[in-house]
């Protein structure tokens, strides 16, 4: 039997998920088959055994399935005779423990008969559900069928098992159970979904990276197996000066020797050939050669040239971002700068923090430092000398993401690395996972990321092994989310698992007694070391150190130190007395409003806006938080940011007013 549910979707791809399984367990996920049926093109085909390997490669042959999905013997057979990717629907232990409860129910002489191998821990529950326990695994129909009759002639009364083993138990006259559960479809769905787009994205890649390669600014030609050019692009046509020519069907060793590729079709290897430099056209390449294969033999072999300056640049740019990508924390706590008590209070909080194990959750709004702290807290920890992995959870696209965060296994997908790769959780093994902008990952991300934390393993995309890892998860974020698991845009589960020790960091507007260490610091170090009028150095600090200090620095540090880099590249330009006018016209927000944006509303009165006006004055006379919140928002035009900002508190503390 065959059906599909659902149809593609014009703006969303949706993966293409084809579920193979014997009739009784396709019976059994009806319901969540519907339940995905707009997320997913879902066909169910009912195969085992011998049918399954069949019906699988004529839906690849078709090109019409990203993955399939599959459980018990099925999956196994799948995942051995086929490329695509196979997600398999597990039986857990929570699954076996419902099962075994049930069939108690009916009987205390119970069988297990599973796939493949025995469940070594039946053992234990044995004993502890009072259950006379047998357990045999097959291999093939036959050995299943085997299985049954030996359970029968043991007297025992019910069968747990898959599709085919309760089919068999049925047919026998036997009690029957079906050990997987609803929530494990759900749950192998979940994972059909992100593996069957992931697929699909590295396909479609593939097949543009295949469109442009005639447009490739390397010089490449391509020979058959007798040496005859089958293709030559415009870059070696060019090298060659011979660009109105058609080489196609001439010998290449005859058109230019030195580009010989008799060897590599003589030599008949898959190995990779070693690069070599040649000279041609006056300039020095790196050559690489390497066979063509179809079905393992040898059909022709190709040749690519990259200018060896290119190379030299992208070499130099590499070895840039592999530094920055080192899984290294820089910063210590001796690096942050500042003597305010509301710093000094978070930093001895942050080290007192750093010696324990447990998650923590850094609150933060934009630019107070939340990955210094994070980078500071792993080097103070036991964990200094093991990698710190920073992740920005909203810097990866949603269809990246699980990969990048879980890795995948050897086949996962269509052009997976060989071998697999390890994800960014496991490469934090043994040191600190720090995750940024952790309001911003995807919901469905989020389950994931909430077992991890509580089981300490990952699975690989395409595998069903776990993982285990050793990993202290910082997580931080400027968003409110309390307010976000509130309007269910974060897990419950997870912020209360995240929030184990919260660390929150003062914005600057509280750290007054910083702001003018900070500036002098950012400007320094921004100034040339050529810049010697310390009279005009000095004299700017003074007129902006009153000014700085009444500014609400909606973007804190960052946006400190973007102001010091502007007065450092007026400094030059002025000469004592300075002329204040250009400071009001190189740095006009400082001056004329304490707004948090641009577009704030103009509207507000005068001593908001003043320089010299503490926010809070039009507040002060209010007697409850309540009414100082309402009275912002108002004021704000109902913008709880900006509401915040007036206030000089944050907005998690501006809702807590506000729900007073």
């Amino acid at each position: 039997m065959t059906t599909m549910q659902n149809i593609n979707s014009k703006n969303n791809y949706m993966p293409r998920i084809c579920f193979m399984s014997h009739h009784l367990l396709r019976t059994f996920s009806k319901p969540i088959i519907e339940e995905y049926a707009f997320r997913a093109q879902i066909e169910t085909i009912d195969a085992s055994f011998e049918q399954v390997l069949s019906l699988a490669n004529e839906r690849i042959s078709a090109a019409n399935v990203d993955v399939f999905l599959s459980a018990g013997s099925n999956a196994s057979i799948l995942r051995d005779g086929i490329q695509t990717p196979v997600v398999s629907i597990d039986v857990s232990g929570y699954d076996l423990m419902k099962a075994l409860i049930k069939a108690k129910e009916i009987s205390p002489n119970v069988g297990v008969i599973t796939y493949g191998d025995a469940i070594p821990s039946l053992d234990d529950l044995k004993s502890l559900l009072l259950l006379n326990l047998t357990q045999y695994h097959y291999k093939t129909p036959r050995e299943a069928q085997a299985c049954i009759q030996k359970l029968k002639d043991k007297g025992v009364e019910v069968v747990l098992g898959s599709s085919i083993i309760v089919e068999l138990a049925q047919k026998a006259a036997m009690k029957a159970i079906l050990t997987y559960s609803l929530e494990s479809i759900r749950i192998a769905l979940d994972q059909a979904l992100e593996v069957g787009r992931v697929a699909h994205l590295e396909q479609t890649r593939f097949e543009q990276l295949n469109s442009v390669l005639q447009t490739l600014p390397e010089a490449v030609v391509a020979v058959n197996s007798q040496e005859k050019i089958i293709a030559i692009n415009h870059a070696m046509k060019k090298i060659l000066s011979v660009e109105s020519h058609d080489l196609r069907g001439r010998t290449l060793s005859e058109v230019q020797p030195e580009l010989s590729l008799k060897d590599v079709l003589q030599h008949h290897t898959e190995d990779e050939i070693p690069s070599s430099v040649l000279q041609l056209d006056n300039r020095d390449w790196v050559s690489h050669k390497a066979a063509i294969f179809e079905n393992g033999q040898i059909v022709g072999a190709a040749i690519t040239l990259h200018d060896a300056g290119t190379i030299y640049t992208a070499d130099t740019k590499l070895r840039m971002f592999e530094r920055k990508r080192q899984f290294t924390a820089r910063h210590h706590f001796g690096t942050i700068q500042g003597d305010s008590v509301a710093l000094k209070n978070t930093i001895n909080k942050a080290k007192r923090y750093s010696k324990s194990e447990f998650d923590i959750l850094i609150m933060g709004e934009s630019g107070t430092g939340k990955e210094l702290f994070a980078q500071a807290i792993h080097n103070e920890s036991h964990r200094a000398n093991q990698p710190f992995i920073a992740i920005n959870c909203a810097a990866f696209p949603e269809t990246l993401i699980e990969s990048e965060l879980f890795g995948h296994d050897d086949g996962a997908f269509t052009g997976s690395k060989r071998g697999g790769r390890r994800g960014l959780i496991e490469s934090a093994h043994k040191g600190t996972l720090f995750l940024d902008e952790i309001g911003d990952m995807p919901l469905s991300l989020q389950t994931r990321l909430l077992r991890v934390l509580q089981e300490r393993a990952i699975t690989r995309l395409g595998s069903n092994t776990p993982i285990p890892i050793d990993i202290r998860v910082i997580a931080a974020t400027h968003q409110p989310l309390k307010d976000l698991v509130a309007l269910k845009q974060f897990r419950q589960d997870l912020y209360y698992r995240l929030n184990t020790l919260e660390l929150r960091l003062p914005p600057l507007r509280e750290r007054k007694n910083d702001i003018a260490l900070l500036f002098n610091n950012f400007l320094k170090s921004s100034l040339t070391k050529n810049f010697k009028n310390h009279a005009v150095l000095d004299e700017i600090q003074h007129l902006l150190s009153s000014i700085l200090n009444q500014y609400l620095w909606p973007g804190n540090i960052r946006e400190l130190e973007s102001v010091a880099k502007r007065v450092a590249i007026l400094l030059p330009t002025l000469a004592t007395p300075i002329d204040q006018n250009l400071l009001y016209e190189e740095l006009p927000d400082i001056f004329t409003k304490h707004s948090i944006s641009d577009d704030a509303d103009q509207t507000l009165p005068a001593n908001i806006l003043h320089p010299h006006t503490s926010p809070k004055a039009p507040f002060e006379n209010l007697k409850t938080q309540f009414d100082k919140a309402t009275a912002a928002l108002k004021m704000a035009n109902g913008n709880h940011l900006q509401a915040a900002t007036l206030l000089g508190i944050s907005r998690t503390t501006l809702w807590r007013w506000l729900n007073k």
